[in-house]
């Protein structure tokens, strides 16, 4: 087998598998945000002040999240373009 022919297949089912678990992570997180989100309505005692910070970290969160997303999809196109 052309190794020109088979690594690129490789980075390829490798990337598929990453895009895959990382869409399964990603679920989790929005479902457990989700239920974050019912007990901070939910919770009298809370101050606004407080809702914003969460509200603020999850944001940073989510931009850090698609940040490192698009530069592991990055690196896997790199990987495929040195077999071209």
């Amino acid at each position: 087998m052309d190794q020109k022919n088979f690594i690129p297949q490789m980075i390829k089912f490798n990337q598929t598998l990453y895009n895959t678990a990382f869409e399964t992570a990603v679920q989790f997180q929005d479902q457990v945000e989700k239920i974050g989100n019912t007990m901070m309505d939910k919770a009298d005692w809370l101050p606004g002040e407080s809702r914003k910070i969460c509200d603020s970290c999850i944001d940073a969160y989510k931009t850090s999240r698609n940040n490192f997303k698009s530069y592991v999809d990055e690196g896997y196109q790199q990987g495929v373009n040195l077999f071209k």
